[in-house]
This record gives structure tokens, sequence and C-alpha cells, in this order.
């Protein structure tokens, strides 16, 4: 009983104490080594972890939960989830978002595939996600089966991936300007890659986007 009731004392201590923090805020950061300003506001749920909210050092730095909203403004909170903070130590910037886990600041937790907004139609994404959906129910000996692996991810996203190569050449065949925009010459080169599909936006995530 006394452990419950000092847990219910903290969070009533915390209460007025968040309230009073949410307000339009701003922060700063270098994102691609530009510098940028944000501006947000500190009640809204994509502002960060409680841990960043009270305990990151600088507190006119931008959380990376706030750089993620800022670089993927048509996505909503739960969309976002696919991507992390994309963060250099020794530059001290941030670049565009990143296709992986995010640790408790938002940042990505392991190296992570650097990716980039591709302009595309909504039915051009309707058919890469059902390009998707094919290779994910293929089975044996399949061609797809053998050069693309395919997630659902707990945001909706649909993620394809493979060698960047047979990305190309698979989804140049269903006239998707994404397949243009793959064919660089790291990813034709054989570089892993992979393609998300999310609210009706396409992004070309690879280790050299």
């Amino acid at each position: 009983m006394r452990l419950i009731a000092l847990f219910l004392a903290v969070i009533v201590m915390i209460a007025p104490f968040t309230a009073a923090q949410a307000a339009p805020a701003e922060c700063s950061t270098r994102i691609d080594g530009e510098p940028v300003t944000i501006f947000f506001n500190t009640d809204d749920p994509t502002f960060s972890s409680f841990r960043e909210r009270f305990l990151r050092r600088n507190r006119a730095a931008c959380p990376g939960a706030v750089v993620i909203t800022y670089l993927t403004p048509d996505l909503s909170a739960e969309e976002r989830e696919v991507f992390c903070a994309n963060y250099d130590e020794k530059l001290k910037s941030y670049s565009q978002p990143a296709l992986g886990k995010r640790d408790n600041f938002g940042r990505c937790a392991e190296p992570s595939r650097t990716c980039q907004l591709v302009n595309t139609t909504k039915q051009e994404a309707m058919t890469l996600a059902g390009l998707g959906q094919q290779a994910g129910h293929a089975s044996g000996e399949n061609p797809l089966r053998r050069t693309l692996t395919t997630l659902t991810h707990s945001s909706g996203a649909m993620i394809l991936s493979g060698n960047g190569a047979a990305l190309v050449n698979m989804i140049s065949q269903t006239g998707a300007v994404v397949g243009t925009a793959l064919a660089t010459p790291a990813v034709l080169a054989g570089a892993a890659a992979s393609v998300v599909v999310i609210g009706g936006a396409v992004y070309l995530c690879a280790d050299d986007a």
C-alpha cells in the first residue's frame, strides 16, 4: 500500500508540472549540416518520450521525435513509428529519417537505412503495396520469394526489402517512378534497399540513399 501511495503521490506532483510545461515551444538543431529552428507544442504526443522531455541535457536542442515529425509532416504519429531520427554524433547533425528502431531519445538505435520521399501518385503507392502483398504470399520457387521480402509494420507500413538491383528490375516493371529513383549506382551495384509504402506515400531507404 505504501508503494502505491508513493506512486500516486509522484503522479500528482508530475501532472501539474507537465500541464504547466505544455505550451508552444521552439528548438534548434542541424539537418544535413544546415541550422534549423523547429516550432512545436510540448503537449503534442509526438514531442518525445518522458525520458527525453525531462532528462535531456540541452533543452534548447530538438528531441529526436520532434525532428522526425518535422521531416515527415504528412504522416500521422502512428505512421512515423517506422522511422527513427538519423543523428551523426561527430557532425552534431540529423539527416533524413531512417528506417529502423528508435532509442529512448527517438534516434536510431542501430545503423539504419536513410530514407527519402519519392514523388509518386497514390495509385503508384497502391500498386507497390499490392506488389508487397503478392511477395508476401509467394512460396516455393516463385522469383518474388527469392529476391524480395515483405513486412507489414505495426504502423501500417508495407516494407519491401531486398537486393537493390532486383528491386529496381521488379518495381520498374510496374511503371512506378520509384523504380527510376532506385536506379542509383550504389543500389544498382547490389546494395540492400527497402521501399516503404505508408499513408499513400513512398519512401526509398538505402545505406547510401
